[in-house]
């Protein structure tokens, strides 16, 4: 499979993706990356302002709302993990949910599906190319751009 390499406009996230994937920045600042016939891959950047901000009290607040689990990646960094249900139309949806929080940098993750379609072939490898995804994802200021 080929890759294409993705670095956000901000400059701090980083990650390789299949090239099947159409990408697209949609609202400033969020990125989808999808294929007309399998699931859509969104990735919101935010920094946050605060001082005070807790990144291990905030995963830790939003496993509780979210009955997730926190993990580390391959790289390193602290994830939440939650799977959650969701209607559009008539369609059921099946939401895969990342939600990294480091310092000041929170990215939100997700991969969404047609709940029918979980098991087709297609589905199956392209969920296994996302956790790629979220297993190298990095953030903070990449080095070859600085």
């Amino acid at each position: 499979m080929k890759y294409n390499y993705f670095i956000s406009n901000q400059g701090w996230i980083e990650f390789s993706y299949p090239s099947n994937l159409i990408y697209v920045e949609e609202v400033e600042g969020t990125y989808l990356f999808y294929t007309e016939q399998t699931g859509s891959f969104r990735i919101t950047p935010l920094e946050i302002q605060s001082i005070n901000f807790n990144t291990d009290d905030y995963l830790v607040d939003l496993c509780k709302e979210n009955n997730g689990t926190i993990l580390k990646n391959d790289v390193g960094y602290k994830y939440l993990y939650y799977i959650s249900p969701s209607k559009n139309n008539d369609s059921d949806l099946k939401i895969f949910n990342w939600i990294f929080a480091d310092v000041n940098k929170i990215v939100y993750c997700s991969y969404t599906i047609d709940a029918i379609s979980i098991a087709d072939p297609e589905i199956v490898e392209e969920h296994k190319e996302i956790n790629k995804i979220i297993a190298n994802l990095q953030i903070g200021k990449i080095n070859s751009i600085g």
